[in-house]
């Protein structure tokens, strides 16, 4: 990792690269382990915190516990490391002879006890001095750029912090109830309310609500007696159900709302077929990305209440019960799920609107038979006291929310996508195919017939993507966009916008143009070409951090089937069809997905091997067999997942045809599949360390000298993936 340097204003400051941090003078690591080791020693004895020889062990087990990242976890054998029983004091054998008094033990057995007696105080050393040192000076949490990293605030900055993000909140959309206010609201309910804290951002604090756990009040003045209420997210669950049931059954009420890269997936192919009407060009293509400024914070109460009445029609919805029980190797758990039943099917039979967590031929799906039905008003009872009554304790008060919806809740992105198609609906659709109709009567001189122009809106939570081959439409569609919607509260976020053509003969500022002139527009996670629409995954999200802060290390229970298992999640987000299908992608392009999704998993491994270094290592073919076990995983997934699509998935020749992968002949596709094969090499010259690197180190300075002989073309390394490659190195 970098060396980082501590600023006055308490931020770390890398010598390469500035990195994103949280508001507030924040304490660094390092200052975190001089305060601790300092009190460490203070008032802990000689004896006990052992000779100065073995000190430096003792801090960086200290170090390494304040530098854990978000769910890690930290093992006794780790406090332990370097540590030495006859570096201690008290465990020398003057003393522990006074400890056993005329009882003689074998060698062996007080060379146990004494390692016994260390593992016993080190443990409360950590359990009992370190911890509450750190709970009584900081207040310990993430922020939305560390990824997993945390952070340390001092207990009085932290407060000084929290205290203005209580006022921001009363200023905007949260009003302090009173105590007849509070109990009024909570008689008429089952629920409770949600518990809040804040997590630091760039220049604000983000309300995080907690909806999933239950709650409680004291009742009455008698001491250790409370009011139990259920979970906001439980007394919600038929409400999720019948949601989802709607949204399955009936998908034009969500308008252009995508949930996932399977539903961007399923509207963009189809499209893009479309416009290249057989041929491999993509006709001229206005791109427009819009942001919602404030959106699940700005949302109308009234009016999302009544989108509902209208989204939930019949009086009363039946709902089934299931069950999945899977059984592995090691464990059998049970999952229970529910489903809306489809009143229009016969004998009863439902339209399966359910979704296990777990896809398993090992798994047996069980129909119990029992079904319940919900009436629209209770429905709609708890609908309304979950959006109108949203109630937030911060602290020891409670606040009712006044406007937006509550982040957190298991129906926040359903309500939201409902919300928003009605606004399509009635608003933004009805005005572009007016546009549309507009610019159709006109007299066209261009080689694409107006009659034949077309256009696409999607829309990914509360960020928009219109796609037309029409500039007129596209100038129209964001100007609308500018111009807001009173009725629905709704506004752009216009620093967030962007476009692929001058408006105003002002360019858009987001437009990421690489070395080689190529435009892309970032929407959701990908890269949209500007000018061929081709479809790559967005890394700049990996700019400003550093690889290590987004793993989590597991140093227990298995290290090395847990990395492997590791290593297979790396590549499962890279792997889906839609950058793969050559209805979407040209052939170079599909070759620099598969290049740029095994950098960035090498770049992981490599991380993640070097932090588990500390505690144990394996042997060279032991890391190799991962690797290859993962190309295997990475190719079957592809293909299954593109089968899986049946409205006509290409699979790209290099992924359909594995052979390819031992005889390629373009130097472009060697060069894609170099990493990948790297590590042969790297176990034929019987290196003790495997590090995966060390031919991405290879690529990365032939791309920097430019070497003659090696053809990179259309496998140029993205300048984000360039950038976090040369971290690594030497």
């Amino acid at each position: 990792m970098e060396e980082a340097e501590f600023t006055p204003q308490g931020k770390e400051s890398s010598k390469k690269s500035v990195h994103k941090r949280p508001a507030g003078p924040y304490c660094t690591k390092a200052q975190v382990l001089s305060f601790v080791w300092a009190i460490c020693r203070s008032i802990v004895p000689t004896d006990l915190l052992g000779l100065p020889s073995i000190w430096r062990s003792l801090k960086r087990n200290i170090s390494k516990f304040i530098r854990l990242r978000r769910f890690e976890k930290f093992c006794l054998k780790q406090c332990m490391q370097g540590l030495k029983t006859s570096c201690i004091p008290f465990l020398s054998d003057k003393c522990y002879s006074g400890y056993r008094g005329n009882h003689v033990l074998p060698k062996c057995d007080k060379s146990v006890l004494k390692y016994k007696l260390l593992s016993c105080w080190i443990y409360w050393l950590f359990s009992y001095l370190i911890v509450p040192i750190l709970m009584a000076n900081f207040y310990v949490t993430e922020s939305e750029f560390g990824k997993l990293d945390i952070f340390f605030y001092r207990k009085s900055v932290w407060e000084e912090l929290a205290t203005r993000a209580i006022t921001c909140l009363r200023e905007q959309s949260y009003s302090l109830l009173d105590k007849t206010s509070f109990q009024r609201i909570l008689s008429q309910r089952s629920f409770g309310f949600s518990k809040v804290r804040f997590s630091p951002k760039k220049n604000e604090m983000r309300v995080l609500a907690n909806l999933k756990a239950p709650s409680r009040i004291p009742a009455g003045k008698e001491k250790g007696k409370f009011r139990h209420f259920m979970a906001v997210n439980n007394c919600l669950r038929d409400l999720n159900v019948v949601l989802k049931g709607l949204k399955m059954g009936y998908p034009e009420k969500l308008g252009s709302s995508v949930f996932d890269y399977n539903d961007v997936y399923k509207k963009l192919s189809p499209f893009l077929i479309g416009l290249k009407n057989g041929s491999n060009i993509v006709p001229k293509t206005y791109i427009v990305i819009c942001d919602v400024s404030k959106a699940f914070d700005s949302v109308d109460q009234d009016k999302l209440v009544s989108v509902m009445n209208d989204v939930m029609l019949n009086d009363q919805y039946h709902v089934k019960s299931s069950t999945q029980v899977v059984c592995s190797k090691k464990s059998l758990w049970v999952n229970s799920e529910k489903e809306l039943l489809d009143d229009n099917s016969s004998h009863g039979i439902a339209k399966s609107t359910i979704s296990f967590p777990f896809h398993s031929m090992h798994s047996i799906l069980i129909n119990q038979g029992t079904s319940k039905t919900i009436m629209k008003e209770e429905l709609s009872r708890n609908l309304h006291e979950h959006v109108k009554c949203n109630v937030l304790q911060v602290g020891k008060n409670f606040y009712l929310q006044e406007i937006g919806i509550p982040q957190g809740s298991v129906l926040s992105s359903l309500l939201f996508s409902f919300y928003y198609a009605h606004l399509e609906t009635n608003s933004i659709f009805p005005f572009l195919e007016k546009v549309h109709k507009a610019h159709t009567l006109e007299p066209s001189s261009g080689d694409l017939s107006r009659s034949q122009r077309s256009y696409m809106l999607l829309r990914f939570a509360d960020d928009f993507l219109f796609i037309s081959t029409s500039e007129e439409q596209a100038v129209s569609f964001f100007s609308r966009l500018q111009r807001g919607f009173r009725e629905y509260n709704c506004s752009i976020n216009e620093a967030k916008s962007c476009m692929n053509f001058n408006m105003d003969h002002t360019p858009s500022n987001r437009v990421y143009t690489g070395k080689d002139g190529i435009s892309f527009l970032p929407w959701s996670g990908l890269l949209i070409n500007c000018r061929t629409l081709e479809i790559q995954a967005d890394y700049t999200r990996y700019l400003d951090i550093h690889i290590s802060s987004t793993l989590t290390v597991c140093w227990q229970d298995k290290p090395g089937p847990r990395l492997k298992e590791k290593l297979c999640q790396f590549m499962r987000p890279k792997c889906h069809p839609i950058f793969y299908d050559s209805n979407i992608n040209s052939e170079a392009v599909v070759k620099l997905n598969v290049y740029q999704a095994f950098l960035l998993c090498a770049m992981k491994f490599h991380c993640y091997v070097h932090d588990l270094s500390t505690i144990c290592t394996f042997p060279p073919g032991y890391y190799f067999e991962m690797i290859k076990s993962s190309i295997s995983y990475m190719h079957k997934l592809i293909v299954r997942r593109m089968n899986f699509m049946d409205f006509g998935s290409v699979v790209c020749r290099i992924i359909k045809d594995r052979s390819r992968l031992s005889r390629a002949a373009d130097p472009e596709e060697v060069g894609t599949l170099a990493m990948i094969r790297g590590m042969q090499a790297v176990k034929d010259e019987g290196l003790k360390r495997v590090l995966i690197l060390s031919h991405c180190s290879r690529l990365f300075l032939r791309r920097r000298r430019m070497c003659l002989g090696h053809s990179w073309g259309a496998l140029d390394l993205a300048p984000d993936l360039h950038f976090s490659g040369s971290s690594f190195l030497p």
